[in-house]
């Protein structure tokens, strides 16, 4: 962890998390999964790509969610969530994007996958550096969570506007 990132909490707030995906078109969960891989890579010196097991996330976002599984066990927590179905019910709603009329739109809720997971995360990152407060938002995090907020509106929108 770098100087920068010891002066402030790891704990990822669900809603922040649902705010950034939805505003990202689910980007924003491509970007956790990197940073996961990363973080894995360098606690267990792993010989992974995290770009590679990100950008084909549809097939390692299940050992993903196991690698946090088995971290959080391993120090004591109450794992509750099933990995494989987290995965399965992320892919299903990526797929839903491609579906027609306004069903696609179910797809901004594959953020849910990550729920049990960030809520268990966040108890353990709470308990490992107590008291550490939240990073704020940059400048540029927020110009990029209005810019993503103005085009899922406008996507939305588009949806019930009539041609």
């Amino acid at each position: 962890m770098s100087e920068n990132e010891q002066n402030y909490s790891r704990v990822s707030p669900v809603w922040k998390f649902a705010l950034f995906s939805v505003a990202s078109l689910g980007l924003y969960e491509l970007y956790w999964s990197y940073k996961s891989w990363k973080f894995f890579k360098e606690k267990d010196n792993l010989d992974i790509s995290p770009f590679w097991r990100t950008f084909f996330s549809g097939i390692f976002l299940w050992s993903l969610f196991n690698k946090y599984s088995d971290m959080l066990k391993g120090e004591g927590y109450n794992v509750g969530y099933p990995a494989p179905l987290l995965a399965v019910f992320w892919i299903g709603m990526n797929l839903m994007s491609r579906l027609e009329g306004s069903i696609w739109l179910i797809s901004f809720l594959s953020f849910l996958a990550f729920v049990p997971i960030l809520s268990t995360l966040n108890v353990y990152w709470e308990h490992k550096f107590p008291g550490f407060p939240e990073k704020p938002l940059t400048w540029w995090q927020l110009v990029l969570l209005i810019m993503g907020t103005i085009v899922v509106f406008l996507n939305v929108a588009g949806i019930f506007i009539p041609e």
